[in-house]
């Protein structure tokens, strides 16, 4: 479980911006009851305007995963030349860190980078009983290594780590070269986590599309339960057919939905399927996948293509299935509906100030705010702040 983050000169974001998923005295089960007597939320919507740097944040946390386990793959490149954009290119560093929870943990990881080189890198971790003291795993400093934990990395002499590359997370290096316990526990956290966008801002892309079939394909129970949702919605269609071929070396991932008709051949290619139809297809492989494994899930404009009401009916599913699980769903979105389901501390409100700066804040630190508002109505007269103002 994500707690919060913080971060700094990344796309439209230029002052350091933070957002806590943590909370107080929360007793319904949308959010996780956390051994440190923090109760950190299982859903997190952000809304704001067009360009207000909703899509940006969404990249914000699929660039941890990126930074974290795919960096080091590339050996050839420098592989974080097309992982983000400072803001407005400068040449300023920019700063990240994520506060997580694995099991009896709370993990800290914190990196600087300047003109696509790593600065700075550590991972601290604690465990959740009451004054436990924070512990620092690693600190690495450019291209050099200062600190390796001696309990975490027996026999493991700082000095015989040889010097990485400056573009390199020494977590994907470690990773990549050792099998140490505690740096796999982290990275097999990054690692699983899903997202529907890439670093251009494209939803729902052919990568994301083939993964999405990929994970179908594997898991029949997956399969079934996405069509089980998606037939509830679409009247007349009663399951995909999903079909992977390989020849020369290439594949090729074919689907058909097959309806519910008087004629004989009843099946329809899933590019002539509704919009709706699609966009749901693919949103659940990575909610369905999700829910069963506690990841991460990242949902850029997660209505794409819905109706209102679907939305609503996804978010309540996750909510409901996720009862007792440790899965997170943080999500965009234009479809304000679901703004009458959550409470104000699940919901995160993006805007851009004069200087073209992007700014997001969490919606219980809205002056006035009362936690029996109607959100949603207060939120459309401007009330809250990150409306759009468009000038026609």
């Amino acid at each position: 479980m994500i707690r919060k983050v913080k971060f700094s000169n990344f796309y439209s974001f230029n002052k350091e911006q933070e957002i806590d998923f943590l909370a107080k005295k929360k007793k319904t089960y949308d959010y996780y009851q956390s051994k440190t007597g923090d109760q950190v939320t299982k859903v997190a919507g952000f809304i704001g305007g067009n360009a207000s740097g909703k899509t940006n944040v969404m990249r914000l946390f699929s660039f941890f995963r990126y930074f974290a386990c795919e960096s080091s793959k590339d050996e050839s490149a420098g592989a974080l030349d097309v992982a983000y954009k400072n803001f407005f290119n400068n040449e300023k560093p920019s700063g990240f860190y994520i506060e997580f929870e694995i099991d009896e943990t709370v993990f800290s990881y914190d990196f600087k980078i300047q003109k696509n080189a790593i600065h700075q890198e550590s991972l601290h971790t604690r465990k959740k009983e009451k004054g436990a003291k924070r512990i620092e795993i690693f600190f690495r400093n450019s291209s050099r290594v200062e600190k390796l934990h001696k309990d975490y990395f027996k026999k493991f002499p700082v000095e015989f780590l040889k010097k990485i590359r400056a573009d390199v997370s020494l977590l994907a290096f470690l990773k990549a070269h050792y099998d140490i316990e505690i740096i796999n526990k982290v990275f097999n956290y990054f690692e699983r986590f899903k997202t529907n966008i890439n670093e251009k801002g494209e939803i729902n892309n052919v990568l994301h599309q083939i993964n999405s079939l990929e994970l179908y394909l594997q898991d029949e129970q997956l399969k079934r339960k996405m069509e089980d949702f998606i037939c509830k919605f679409d009247i007349g269609l009663s399951n995909f057919i999903i079909k992977k071929e390989v020849k020369d070396k290439e594949f090729r991932i074919s689907v058909k939905g097959i309806h519910t008709t008087k004629e004989k051949n009843n099946s329809l290619d899933f590019g002539y399927e509704s919009r709706g139809t699609q966009s749901l297809f693919f949103a659940l492989a990575n909610i369905l996948s999700g829910l069963k494994n506690n990841n991460v899930i990242i949902i850029d404009e997660i209505e794409s293509g819905f109706h209102p009401e679907a939305l609503n009916k996804v978010i309540n599913y996750f909510i409901d299935e996720n009862e007792n699980g440790k899965a997170q769903i943080i999500f965009s979105s234009h479809s304000l509906g679901f703004m009458n389901k959550l409470d104000m501390h699940q919901m995160y409100l993006v805007q851009k100030n004069d200087d073209s700066e992007s700014l997001v804040y969490r919606l219980n630190q809205v002056k006035g705010i009362r936690s029996d508002d109607n959100f949603l109505s207060k939120y459309m007269t401007g009330a809250y702040g990150a409306f759009p103002k468009i000038r026609v």
